[in-house]
């Protein structure tokens, strides 16, 4: 549903007078004039990189005090893209500052390491202007597909900041995402606002007019993309700040300003006559699920399980060892950096990815670091152990470009197997001696698992890498590879050869999938809520059944997991869903409102959820 908000429909002479009313006592002299861009999309080359020099250009030239960025600076995120648009905001003759978007956060190969370094901040910035306190942080999604969010410990942060405001100093907060339904913390989000005295946020991510909004009582204001409709409709955001007020003027290149409105950024009331979203929906998940912890950090790594202890990694690099007989934490380690790879145990270790100090070995009960492999990149992929005793491996991508077995008792690499470029971010698949990964590089790899030789590498033909299939988990069964990647299409490819079998493009389906435990049913997760599954044996596509499961529209990246004949799946919004093998719907329940990461069987027969509020819940048997 839709809600109505301001936009360009005001007219000038409207937004004039009531801009003088609200800013009489305030003179001219006293204005921070602002430029808002956001969405800026820079690729080298692309048409964005070369509107991008006419706006500094323009901006340059202006009365501007302060430019500031709204995220979705670039397109992939790449380091590339990175130090490209950073060398091209470095051009302005103003004092700048800048946020990350989804689009810096979800698809970087270097796990948003990269950005901090270019830009000197992870995404949370505190800055002054003109009397005004402005505060910046980051809106996921973090590293895969989901709705958005903001980290826990950025709003712990959030309130550190705003509790440093001078006397008389009116607070702003920037954040890409807009404050509403697309934000799957937005609840704990605007009320930390108003708690803070917090009256008014800028966003962007949608590319639309500069538009007003009501965030549950803050006002919001979004900023339009540098491109609009076509290459002439392409332009930035002017904010001119008086006092408790601001105006809001759209500025198309080469054209002059046009006035959009004029609010107060506290209670006025053309944002209090704007409906807010509804709340989300109380969880409500008691009789098919448990509710274990809470995390002070935000989570998007699945489980691990040594015995009764639980292994998972947060957005703040910690790696905690939790003790589910005690309830306690039996041990922890700290990073440098977040965890996005997923703990492994195997042999009396744990062993985690990191994005900052390479892949690290511990002692299960003890933490006690057994060996360590140091990575030029950030690892981000998910790892596949196989075997036992001395011949346990470790199949997982050692950061950009590189796949790789390791010998779990004691680190060494068996073989390594260079690709190029791009993380390889979902689990591989192993079967009949063949290991098959995807790269967001547009490939799928199979390779030999003895030796890592190349036995042949598959692209969908796509030139974009967001139809990569980096974060798929390939499922194979009677010799073939099922997957459904980004470009929405399933498909069957020969194990042997790599060629096609079939492709089917009915359904709109993307990275969460499952196999049946007797292989004879493929299972995928739609974008419209519905759990399909396909036969395997087919030489064509051929639907056994489809039941839909109540999540509606959703692209969550959660794997289908299969335990004794159920099938598990959760979407975006932290319901969880459990399928019969013969397509009933046994039950739905929402645990929380945050997009689930993994489904995970512990030693038990138990199944463990994480999600990325921090929260984890298990499943019982």
């Amino acid at each position: 549903m839709k809600y109505p908000k301001i936009s360009l429909c005001f007219s000038v002479l409207w937004s004039t007078i009531a801009f003088s009313t609200v800013t009489a006592a305030t003179a001219p002299c006293d204005t921070l004039r602002v430029a808002f861009l956001t969405d800026i999309h820079v690729t080298p080359g692309n048409v964005q990189d070369s509107l991008f020099r006419v706006a500094v250009a323009e901006v340059n030239a202006s009365p501007c005090d302060v430019v500031i960025f709204g995220g979705d600076l670039t397109n992939l995120g790449s380091d590339a893209e990175l130090r490209h648009v950073h060398n091209l905001i470095s051009r302005l003759e103003k004092p700048w500052h800048a946020v990350p978007g989804n689009h810096e956060s979800t698809w970087s190969e270097s796990a948003c390491t990269t950005f901090a370094k270019v830009f000197g901040h992870d995404g949370r910035t505190a800055f002054r202007a003109g009397g005004y306190l402005f505060l910046g942080y980051a809106s996921g999604p973090f590293m895969k597909m989901a709705m958005g969010a903001v980290r826990t410990e950025d709003l712990t942060w959030l309130a550190e900041e705003a509790a440093k405001a001078r006397p008389g100093e009116r607070i702003v907060s920037l954040c890409h995402y807009p404050l509403n339904k697309d934000l799957t913390n937005r609840a704990e989000v605007t009320a930390t606002l108003r708690r803070l005295g917090i009256p008014l946020t800028l966003f962007g991510h949608y590319h639309q007019a500069p538009s007003l909004y009501n965030f549950d009582s803050v006002a919001g204001i979004q900023g339009r993309a540098l491109r609009g409709k076509n290459d002439t409709d392409a332009g930035y955001t002017l904010l001119d700040f008086w006092g408790d007020s601001v105006r809001v003027r759209e500025k198309v290149l080469g054209a002059a300003p046009r006035t959009c409105f004029a609010i107060r950024m506290q209670d006025d009331p053309q944002v209090l006559a704007i409906a807010s979203d509804p709340m989300p929906a109380a969880p409500d998940y008691e009789a098919h699920a448990q509710f274990v912890l809470q995390d002070s950090a935000t989570v998007y790594t699945g489980a691990a399980f040594y015995k009764d202890i639980v292994y998972y990694g947060t957005t703040q690099g910690v790696l905690r060892a939790y003790d589910t007989r005690r309830g306690r934490e039996l041990w922890q380690k700290r990073f440098g950096g977040a965890l996005y790879s997923t703990p492994i145990a195997a042999e009396g270790l744990v062993i985690a990815g990191t994005t900052t100090d390479g892949l690290r070995a511990y002692d299960a009960r003890t933490g006690r670091e057994r060996w360590h492999i140091d990575t030029p990149t950030p690892i981000v992929g998910q790892g596949l152990v196989d075997g036992r005793g001395r011949n346990t491996a470790l199949y997982i991508g050692l950061g950009n470009g590189t796949m790789a077995k390791i010998a779990v008792r004691d680190g060494r690499i068996l073989w390594r197997y260079d690709y190029g470029r791009g993380q390889s971010q979902g689990q591989p698949a192993l079967a009949d001696g063949k290991l098959v990964f995807g790269a967001w590089n547009r490939r799928l790899y199979c390779l030999d698992a003895a030796t890592g030789t190349l036995c042949w590498k598959w692209s969908n033909g796509s030139k974009s890498s967001f139809q990569s299939p980096g974060n798929i988990v390939p499922r194979i069964s009677g010799g073939r590879v099922f997957i459904d990647a980004p470009d929405r299409a399933i498909t069957s490819i020969d194990l042997a050869t790599g060629r096609v079998v079939w492709r089917c493009t009915d359904y709109k389906a993307r990275e969460s999938s499952g196999v049946s435990a007797d292989g004879k049913r493929f299972y995928v997760k739609t974008m419209d809520g519905e759990l399909l599954a396909i036969d395997t044996a087919s030489d064509s596509f051929r639907q056994l059944w489809l039941t839909p499961v109540g999540f509606g529209y959703d692209y969550t990246a959660c794997p289908v997991t299969v335990s004794d004949g159920i099938a598990y799946l959760a979407d975006r919004s932290g319901n969880v869903a459990a399928v019969r093998e013969d397509g009933t719907l046994l039950w739905c329940v929402k645990c929380c409102n945050s997009a689930a990461n993994f489904i995970t069987a512990a030693p038990d027969g138990s199944l463990w959820a994480t999600f990325a509020e921090g929260k984890l819940f298990r499943i019982p048997k």
